[in-house]
């Protein structure tokens, strides 16, 4: 049997009237702590639970990075990044992972994807940021 899906996906370029960011993380601690860090380097920040939850934000809101929590490979993180950076291709995505982590180790250049070991290393994330 054969399942599909549909997304109704509202597609549109960073916002221009700030600085958004989302964060998607089912660690309360780590959620707040990267927003927090986040807002400390002048984001708008919206916090959600889960992957597929962050799509809608990143939809409505058109941030300019996205942070998604990744539990194993091809999980809900996992499938909402190659969403969003489908849908969203204006949007930075980071995955945070826990090590080891087999793409951790895989050259940046090869992923629209960057993925930052957990618990997220602010100066790492920093460095990332840079370019926004």
């Amino acid at each position: 049997m054969t399942t599909g899906f549909s997304i109704d996906a509202d597609i549109r370029p960073p916002n221009q009237g700030g600085r958004c960011a989302v964060v998607a993380d089912d660690d309360p601690g780590q959620r707040d702590a990267l927003a927090r860090h986040l807002a400390e380097r002048g984001f708008t920040v919206s916090t959600v639970s889960g992957g597929f939850e962050a799509l809608g934000l990143i939809g409505a809101e058109g941030p300019a990075v996205a942070l998604l929590r990744r539990h194993r490979l091809e999980d809900e993180g996992d499938r909402a990044a190659a969403l969003a950076c489908m849908l969203y291709p204006h949007t930075r995505i980071i995955l945070t992972a826990g090590a080891p982590d087999a793409q951790l180790d895989a050259e940046p250049g090869n992923s629209p994807v960057t993925v930052l070991a957990r618990p997220v290393d602010l100066a790492l994330l920093d460095r990332c940021l840079d370019g926004l």
